[in-house]
């Protein structure tokens, strides 16, 4: 028992030892390059601070979509085990309403950006018109 255990023992050391750094940088060049083939032009590894603004109102958009439906799920279950219960069906009605509320308020102040910045975007867009002589 003791033999097998040193044996096993020895070999894991043997395996940690003989590891290369240099292989390690080679799966980062290759992922990277695969990448790169991948997404062509459109992937880059330089983030803007429009790119990472707009992935952070993506992500605070997810968020509220999954808070939206965690809400509506407990007022549902609340509705449902209230047993006729009107405080409780009030409660679960009321967390409904205000959850609905609160995404059409979240989706109406998206449109409403979006709408100012391409707006915004566009007036600052410089175009030159030619003339024929």
């Amino acid at each position: 028992m003791f033999l097998a255990s040193a044996l096993g023992l020895v070999v894991v050391a043997w395996l940690l030892a003989s590891t290369h750094p240099v292989l390690a940088q080679s799966a980062v060049t290759t992922i990277s390059e695969g990448l790169d083939t991948a997404a062509g032009t459109s992937y880059s590894t330089e983030l803007t601070l429009t790119v990472f603004v707009g992935n952070m109102i993506r992500t605070l958009l997810a968020a509220t979509g999954i808070v939206f439906l965690i809400i509506t799920v407990y007022a549902g279950i609340l509705y449902m085990i209230a047993q006729g219960e009107t405080e409780k069906i009030k409660k679960a009605k009321s967390m409904l309403t205000s959850s609905v509320i609160g995404l059409i308020i979240i989706v109406g102040a998206y449109a409403i950006t979006r709408y100012v910045v391409d707006a915004l975007s566009e007036a600052a867009t410089v175009t030159t018109t030619t003339t024929a002589p």
